[in-house]
């Protein structure tokens, strides 16, 4: 995902760590965490700036 959008990963996991970005959980230790494609979408579509 960082790749995707440019930045670093500890960009994206900062995102993350501040609730930003929702991630899915899979596991109790946090470890296995995605971020659906709806919600990566959804955090893009809020900060677009202009037409």
């Amino acid at each position: 995902m960082a790749e995707t959008l440019g930045v670093g990963r500890d960009w994206v996991y900062r995102r993350i760590e501040s609730g930003e970005l929702p991630v899915v959980e899979l596991g109790a230790t946090g470890k296995n965490q995605r971020v659906l494609e709806s919600d990566l979408d959804a955090f893009i579509e809020a900060r677009r700036h202009g037409a």
